[in-house]
């Protein structure tokens, strides 16, 4: 008996993570949000051009935005699974002060193969700050 290191393999990760590439400013209500600059998309799931992960298989998947906003602007999201709302982000930078907001939200969904997710803005889509506002997943 022996202990023997051994490396996952990485054509079971189904993982993601992509920023704004730029500010989103004025967004109207199912607007979908990009996040353009992908730093991780290990199963090529995630669509940087759309803004749509889309499952290669079936699975059980985690998946956290955030959104940061400048004093004075609102940004509000959802997260749909096939165009049906599961969870909601909403950053309010209108409430006081000279500060800049964040908010974030995690979910775990029950997926089936070519299911596919997207973050919404849900109401308000004044403005979130690239670089600062990132969205992220992975298969549990």
């Amino acid at each position: 008996m022996g202990y023997q290191d051994k490396q996952c393999e990485e054509r079971d990760v189904v993982a993601f993570h992509a920023r704004l590439s730029k500010d989103q400013k004025n967004l109207k209500e199912k607007d979908i949000v990009v996040f353009g600059t992908v730093t991780l998309n290990t199963a090529k799931a995630y669509n940087p051009t759309t803004g749509k992960f889309t499952a290669p298989n079936k699975g059980h998947y985690s998946f956290t935005w955030t959104i940061a906003s400048s004093p004075g602007a609102r940004f509000s999201t959802q997260l749909v699974i096939n165009s049906k709302p599961v969870s909601y982000c909403h950053v309010d930078g209108k409430t006081g002060g000279n500060n800049y907001e964040t908010g974030s939200s995690t979910v775990i969904l029950k997926m089936e193969k070519n299911d596919v997710v997207s973050i919404l803005v849900y109401g308000a889509g004044e403005l979130a700050l690239w670089d600062w506002s990132s969205f992220s997943g992975f298969k549990l």
